[in-house]
């Protein structure tokens, strides 16, 4: 088995947060770990052997919480010097949204095989060609944690479309949520999952943000997640080339979780983070079966399962994870378009989306 080096840059609580207290029952051990350290730290073959921060207190944090697994952990306020030092396998990149693309664009550079790069993918469609352009050349992996990708209850939804019995996807509507219902922040991955639904190119997007953000630009404007103020919820109505659409619905003032509705040949499927149902329409339409769909019992989940996949990329040379940054791209695609439709008053905004 090959051992791992690996990093992590930015240690708040998605990058560094500790493993469960308390194991669910011996017999069963801990729950699949959200944050980056804990993935890791489930993984057998990888060691963190460095972190970086610009805050010493998050670094001094992350020594305590984490020395009894990684006692010669080094820690960095550069994550230049670090990649030039540290010789690493692995990446996360867990920074603020707006900083994802140099960092990642630099660890493919200094020969970082795997990079595991937070949501968004960036916040201009520059920077994500950039970021792309950059494993490409250097032969990087990457992998985006647009976290459902990784959730059994999607997938089993995901199963009954197509040639299942639910037939092709014709509609989804996806909502989201509370004071956190950023579009960039959260938001993006409600319109990930939208986008893996419908499995196809995005034509064209008309978006609305929420009152109070009429004037706001046609680009990103936020501090990278901190304020939600600076970061709007909006609705969006999205046109694939398959001939579905999208309809999204984030507001940070109604009580609604992530979830997803799709609507297909015979029947629909609700699905949020936890289940899935699905009604399926029988040959009379007033027959309708509803079913509460069993979530798969797997090997792993959420973030151990991101890493693991990275891992299982590398080895297979260079193949793309559940989530490559191509997938990520179209997200943000969607979610500029949608500040650019708002700004000239919901116009239609076509593909490919770019910057101004």
């Amino acid at each position: 088995m090959t051992n791992y080096r690996a990093g992590i840059v930015g240690l708040g609580g998605i990058g560094a947060g500790p493993l469960a207290a308390q194991p669910v029952h011996p017999a069963l051990g801990i729950r699949w770990p959200h944050p980056h350290a804990g993935a890791y730290a489930v993984q057998s073959n990888v060691e963190v052997v460095a972190v970086c921060d610009l805050v010493p207190e998050l670094l001094d944090q992350f020594r305590t919480t984490w020395h009894d697994t990684w006692p010669d952990v080094t820690t960095y306020t550069d994550y230049r010097e670090m990649l030039d030092d540290e010789q690493l396998d692995l990446l996360s990149v867990v920074t603020s949204d707006h900083r994802h693309a140099q960092i990642s664009i630099d660890a493919a550079e200094r020969g970082v095989r795997g990079i595991f790069c937070e949501k968004p993918i960036a916040t201009t469609m520059a920077e994500a060609d950039q970021m792309i352009a950059a494993c490409q050349k250097n032969g990087a992996v990457m992998t985006v944690d647009h976290s459902r990708r990784w959730m059994a209850n999607f997938h089993a939804a995901m199963a009954l479309l197509g040639d299942g019995p639910l037939g092709a996807v014709r509609r989804i509507v996806g909502s989201m949520g509370g004071p956190r219902a950023m579009l960039f922040r959260n938001g993006t991955h409600l319109i990930d999952t939208v986008c893996w639904f419908a499995n196809s190119e995005p034509e064209w997007v008309i978006g609305q943000l929420d009152a109070g953000h009429e004037n706001h630009p046609p680009r990103y404007a936020g501090d990278g997640g901190k304020d939600s103020a600076l970061d709007p919820a909006g609705s969006g109505l999205v046109q694939f080339a398959n001939g579905v659409r999208g309809f999204i619905n984030c507001h940070k003032e109604m009580a609604t979780p992530n979830h997803v509705y799709v609507f297909a040949e015979h029947g629909r499927l609700l699905v949020d983070n936890n289940t899935a149902e699905a009604f399926i329409v029988g040959e009379n339409r007033n027959d309708v079966l509803r079913r509460v769909l069993p979530v798969p019992h797997t090997q792993r989940g959420d973030t151990p399962a991101a890493i693991a996949e990275l891992i299982e990329a590398i080895e297979q040379g260079g193949i793309e994870t559940i989530s490559p940054p191509q997938e990520a791209r179209k997200t943000l695609g969607i979610m500029l378009g949608m500040l650019q439709s708002n700004a000239a008053d919901s116009a239609k905004v076509r593909f490919p989306v770019q910057d101004v």
